[in-house]
């Protein structure tokens, strides 16, 4: 049925200065993902690209495509000779194709590329579309707010005819804003943040705080699950997830501190951790599912002490959202139904019934003294599990426990 795919860019077309190397990343990062569809080929101009099918199943290449960002869209199309009939009769089997209803209205447009061809392209949108009408049954034309829109692409390597464009994931290619730490619990939120990191071209290493036996293997195999998810979205399918043991942390300001600056300190240490992690990783920011006024320790007030400690830049992208805009994305992404498992993280225990929401750096410092965290924050980077997760193998810690050793 069709000949290619048609794909667009995305927000790297306003990257003037550095087009080609965004250009050439993403060209890349689209050959990774198709790597196992070993028909296809594919060809380059100066702002589209194109992929030719030579009979593989275009919906398991859509698929695929589905999970590569920086694309802003993609249509399937039928390549043909710059010729009025030929045009028509690829336009009429593209529209029976996809007409669902007795009466549809449509209109074509005409992007005429090659300015070989004599006639405008308004001229060429009336004789192709006078060539459809009388051949398709409840067919009108409606040039304000058709229901179909039949576009043709004249170009100087071919004229490509097609009738869908189908919505890509947008944001920048994947490796090309640099690295960072997304920090994971089990919940709903950071796994689209991190999502929509990955959208902007963040290159991404997952960090989990595990606290043992307050928390169980099921908790940690669900942000296992999670982070698997995730790496639908990375170009090699893969993500590692270091695993933090932080249950003597925790349990430290639990004997030490004001109960009711236990979740400040204990975000705290998190962003110590993380960035030690950082720089020992060469990455150069924190990643989180904070959202604004959402827990005690997201209130604007507790978000100022909490990053008072780290010098690391600290991403929310979910800082604005309400959460239904957070479960839609999560429910687009196929982690929602994960994340709703019954399975307590580290924030979720050791928390007190009326958390301070507007803490003062300097009663936090004072409260921090008296637990004295360092030797246990050494401890911890010292006995870091890091999981190798993949695309291709599912990892079941309750099936095997070859984990391996990161140390700072």
């Amino acid at each position: 049925m069709y000949d290619l795919i048609l794909v667009r860019y995305g927000e790297m077309t306003l990257k003037k200065k550095n087009y080609k190397q965004f250009q050439k990343k993403i060209n890349d990062n689209i050959k990774e993902k198709l790597k196992n569809f070993e028909n296809l080929t594919f060809k380059q101009t100066d702002y589209r690209f194109y992929i030719y099918l030579n009979g593989e199943d275009y919906k398991q290449v859509i698929e695929a495509l589905n999970t590569v960002v920086g694309l802003h869209s993609y249509s399937l199309c039928k390549k043909v000779e710059a010729d009025y009939e030929k045009i028509a009769k690829v336009a009429i089997e593209l529209i029976k194709e996809l007409k669902t209803k007795p009466n549809l209205t449509f209109k074509v447009e005409t992007n005429r590329g090659d300015k070989r061809f004599p006639a405008t392209s308004i001229e060429i949108t009336r004789e192709v579309a006078k060539r459809i009408l009388p051949n398709v049954d409840g067919l009108t034309v409606d040039v304000h707010n058709p229901e179909l829109v039949l576009s043709i692409d004249m170009r100087v390597e071919g004229t490509y005819v097609y009738v869908e464009s189908i919505p890509g994931l947008g944001g920048l290619p994947s490796g090309m804003s640099g690295s960072g730490i997304l920090m994971m619990s089990g919940g709903i939120d950071s796994p689209v943040a991190g999502y929509l990191a990955l959208k902007k071209g963040i290159k991404l290493t997952a960090l989990h705080f595990a606290s043992p036996p307050y928390t169980s293997d099921m908790s940690l195999q669900k942000v296992i699950d999670l982070t698997e998810q995730l790496c639908k979205y990375t170009i090699d399918g893969k993500m590692d997830l270091i695993v933090f043991p932080f249950t003597k942390i925790q349990e430290r300001i639990y004997q030490k501190a004001d109960p009711i600056y236990n979740i400040t300190l204990m975000r705290r240490a998190m962003y110590k951790i993380a960035e030690k992690i950082v720089l020992n990783n060469n990455d150069s920011i924190i990643v989180n599912g904070e959202s604004i006024g959402q827990v005690a320790s997201q209130t604007l007030e507790s978000m100022r002490v909490i990053n008072e400690v780290t010098n690391i830049p600290v991403i929310r992208p979910l800082a604005t959202f309400d959460k239904n805009e957070v479960i839609k994305i999560a429910r687009k992404i196929d982690t929602y139904e994960i994340s709703i498992k019954p399975y307590e993280d580290c924030c979720t225990i050791f928390v007190p019934e009326h958390p301070i929401i507007k803490p003062k750096l300097d009663k936090v410092l004072y409260e921090e003294s008296k637990c004295d965290l360092a030797d246990l924050i050494e401890e911890g980077l010292n006995n870091l599990d890091i999981y190798k997760l993949s695309l291709d193998k599912k990892t079941n810690i309750f099936a095997s426990d070859d984990n391996e050793i990161f140390e700072i």
